[in-house]
């Protein structure tokens, strides 16, 4: 399976919020970093036909989407950022009706609401209304009506914003469950969301692809650019307002923190070992 995008464009007016992205997706986890407008929502909606392209192309296996119509749908799944519950249904319920509105056959529905809510660890808050879940159940509904339909492709938007660090790594963990032989996308500007599962990592910043890899072919791409200062708590604040900042750390002889950039100071020592997308992030997207 391939899904190929080619010089794909959305412009508001004058505006551009997606810049001429092309790519080729298969089989796998892709991360799409990015700080806030960077473009990853707008290439989401493009991606589900949520919002009409400027220009360019959307080919899955070199047919175009638009023509394939309920041909495509039927193997997009998609969770957005945020939906709109109907509080007082049961998450079975709600699963059945989005069933419904994906047309697909009662039996096979029933079946695939009881593997799907196994799999997302809901089965046994089955009968109990949306309104009672916390934010992480929620979320998890949200996964698994985009699993409904048994989809190859699947499109996560900030998969967990809002969650506490246990519910991020329990959505994290289940992304990478599901993945087989699907191709997913998901966007978000959290590195540890995507940093231990995603196959490639793309790195959006103003609407444009800044470049795409590997985590580990991100990280080595920053080698050399990374440098690490010793200094006073009243001193931090001075070189932050001068240098592209990372990580800061306490340890027993001192403060130290990691400067990121081409040019760096002469007293930061270079940090070769223990490199992370953080400062893959910091050097590529940071301001």
């Amino acid at each position: 399976m391939e899904l190929e995008i080619k010089e794909l464009s959305k412009n508001y007016g004058d505006t551009i919020a997606l810049a001429k992205l092309s790519l080729k997706l298969h089989e796998g986890i892709y991360g799409i970093l990015g700080p806030n407008g960077a473009g990853k929502s707008t290439l989401m909606n493009l991606l589900t036909d949520n919002l009409q392209r400027t220009s360019g192309q959307i080919l899955l296996d070199g047919k175009e989407v638009l023509s394939m119509g309920r041909e495509y749908r039927l193997k997009l799944g998609y969770m957005p950022q945020q939906q709109g519950f109907y509080e007082m249904l049961s998450a079975s319920e709600f699963l059945r009706y989005i069933g419904s509105l994906k047309g697909i056959a009662k039996k096979r529905l029933n079946d695939q609401i009881e593997n799907i809510l196994q799999k997302v660890n809901l089965y046994e808050h089955r009968d109990e209304e949306i309104g009672s879940f916390s934010g992480g159940m929620r979320q998890r509904v949200l996964l698994a009506q985009a699993l409904l339909g048994e989809p190859r492709i699947l499109i996560l938007d900030e998969p967990t914003a809002g969650l506490d660090p246990r519910e991020r790594i329990n959505i994290r963990n289940m992304i990478a469950e599901i993945s087989g032989d699907k191709i997913i996308l998901v966007a978000t500007h959290v590195v540890s969301d995507i940093e231990c599962i995603a196959n490639e990592i793309l790195l959006m910043k103003g609407g444009k692809l800044v470049r795409i890899g590997s985590p580990s072919e991100l990280i080595m791409s920053v080698h050399g650019k990374v440098g690490e200062i010793s200094c006073s708590k009243s001193e931090l604040f001075a070189l932050q307002e001068h240098y592209r900042t990372g990580n800061t750390f306490q340890r027993k002889d001192g403060i130290f923190f990691r400067i990121v950039g081409d040019n760096l100071p002469e007293e930061a020592l270079p940090v070769n070992e223990n490199l992370t997308l953080e400062e893959v992030y910091l050097y590529y997207l940071g301001v």
